[in-house]
């Protein structure tokens, strides 16, 4: 506006000292009014209005409280199981997975008490309602062994309950585990100490003048040497495998030649009880991305195995050949003894339509009772009770042999029929030599 009445002004003064016309005035006039219109216009455009600003700064507006409808399908898509409880105690949603932890008929409408049926997570929950305040709590889910962590927040509503669940079974089987693998290793330890602290003190004390008597309880104290000697072989063993396990081996070998060679080895052992080592199908190369020595401890563990659980007289058998993929493998290499029960100790993670090579290590002692063939991968578990009595060992030789082949991407597995003798078996993706040209 003051653009135009100066410019009105300024067209007047020209009109009255006759250096403008008519004309020119009502045009001159025409182009300000119209500027002054569009920088009028311009300007309130750009200029945001107050509702946007207190938008943009947070000012003077409440903000929107997200209905229990759409907060739904949010619930719903949450790969975990979560759940929203209403002020009045009933359950507002729930998710597919939250309904299968609580196993609940219904996703809505029930009353608190009925879905969930662990006192301590109630009073939380009844915490968190009145409070406002988060809470986090463990909790077992029923006797299927599963551990859950549930993390309660302030829901929507005043006084409801917003309650996600996060697994953590996997950890505390893996701190069990833990605590057993040490529990087991000191009392395999604390067992040949005690035998030679105790020989020790006979021979300081009582036996100090019974020369005689010396050899025998030396003879003692370095079996149980021996002993201990193994296990903590066979403890750093097992502990460099799993800290290597991640990383896949890239050395490519003939395995025919290294499978032959290790039966050829153990032959003076299994001779001193009147074992023959019989070799089967190791004529062919047989081709693999592996690590020499890792194998070579794979099959002595076998080998071994099947030589002490043996009956004096008895043979071992070294089988090796090749598969058309790794899923036809087990059949190939675990399933020649009829009636036998079978457990799977390790699932291949390599692709099951690659080539395999297996070998399998058989012998024609007593057998094992089917209950124990799905432990026998793990850590110190042993059934020398149920294979003809107490024999010499650690109990990690079967564990070792499991890393090594999930290292290598492999399988193994174990059949047994008591009173006729056991295999055990491992299989990995064969490695296809080029043709050379």
């Amino acid at each position: 506006m003051v653009l135009t009445l100066s410019g009105v002004v300024v067209l007047g003064l020209m009109t009255l000292s006759t250096s403008a016309g008519a004309v020119e005035w009502v045009l001159g006039a025409a182009v300000l009014i119209s500027g002054a219109l569009a920088y009028y216009v311009g300007s309130q455009t750009l200029t945001p209005p107050r509702e946007t600003l207190n938008d943009l700064t947070g000012a003077q507006r409440p903000p929107t409280p997200l209905s229990d409808s759409g907060l739904t399908p949010l619930i719903q898509s949450l790969p975990f199981p979560a759940l929203i409880i209403n002020p009045d105690q009933r359950l507002s949603i729930a998710n597919a997975r939250a309904m299968d932890v609580f196993r609940l008929s219904r996703d809505t409408g029930l009353l608190i008490t009925a879905a969930i049926r662990q006192p301590d997570l109630l009073t939380a929950f009844i915490r968190v309602a009145k409070t406002g305040a988060r809470e986090q709590l463990e909790f077992s889910a029923y006797d299927e062994g599963q551990s859950w962590m549930a993390h309660m927040h302030a829901g929507p509503k005043a006084g409801s309950v917003l309650m996600i669940l996060e697994d953590t079974t996997a950890v505390r089987r893996a701190e069990q585990a833990r605590a057993d693998f040490l529990a087991n290793a000191s009392h395999e330890l604390r067992t040949p100490l005690t035998a030679i602290a105790g020989f020790i003190e006979t021979m300081r004390g009582p036996a100090r003048e019974d020369k005689d008597s010396w050899d025998g309880f030396l003879e003692i104290m370095f079996q149980q040497s021996e002993r201990m000697k193994r296990l903590v072989a066979d403890l750093l063993s097992l502990s460099r495998i799993e800290f290597s396990e991640h990383r896949s081996p890239s050395t490519q070998l003939d395995l025919t030649v290294l499978v032959s060679g290790t039966g050829l080895s153990l032959q003076p052992i299994a001779a001193e009880t009147g074992i023959r080592i019989l070799l089967n199908q190791t004529d062919t190369s047989h081709f693999v991305v592996a690590d020499a020595d890792e194998m070579q401890q794979v099959v002595q563990n076998l080998a071994g195995n099947a030589i002490k659980y043996s009956p004096s007289g008895g043979t071992v058998t070294l089988s090796m050949g090749q598969s058309r993929t790794m899923a036809e493998a087990p059949g190939d290499c675990g399933r020649q003894i009829e009636g036998a029960s079978r457990a799977t100790l390790l699932v291949p993670r390599a692709s099951a339509e690659v080539p395999a090579v297996w070998i399998r290590v058989e012998d024609h002692g007593e057998g094992i009772p089917a209950r124990h063939l799905p432990r026998l991968g793990e850590r110190f578990y042993r059934v020398d009770e149920s294979r003809g009595g107490s024999i010499e060992g650690t109990g990690l030789g079967l564990a070792i042999v499991k890393h090594i082949m999930a290292r290598h991407r492999g399988g193994f597995m174990v059949e047994s029929l008591e009173g006729t003798g056991t295999a055990f078996a491992v299989w990995m993706p064969r490695f296809q030599v080029p043709l050379t040209q």
